[in-house]
């Protein structure tokens, strides 16, 4: 499947059925990508890793982008503030110049500033 524009981020909604140790199961899931390629791929990494089913085992019923509004899921919801901040937690100092950069160095770097 090919996007129209694969470097902006949306909202996928996956419907799917899965069949458990127990039985058959359906399940709304939504996730933010760039694709929905990859969107289905982290369903099916999510599905085996939380409910231990097997990628035979699912079956895709209806995949649609979900505009911001229509959101449900808390998970997905909590990207959509426009001033939101990710911490930077390895902060480097960098050589003011490409001249005083070495490969080698006699100390440690100091990372907490």
């Amino acid at each position: 499947i090919f996007e129209k524009n694969p470097t902006k981020i949306k909202n996928y909604g996956i419907w799917l059925r899965y069949q458990s140790r127990t039985g058959y199961h359906n399940m709304y899931k939504e996730y933010r990508d760039t694709t929905l390629n990859g969107a289905v791929e982290q369903m099916y990494d999510e599905m085996a890793s939380r409910h231990r089913v097997r990628f035979p085992c699912i079956q895709i019923i209806k995949t649609a982008t979900v505009p911001a509004k229509l959101c449900k899921r808390e998970s997905t919801k909590q990207f959509h503030d426009s001033k939101i901040k990710f911490p930077l937690v390895y902060k480097k100092v960098r050589p003011p110049t490409r001249k005083l950069k070495t490969t080698f160095k006699a100390s440690r770097p100091n990372l907490f500033m």
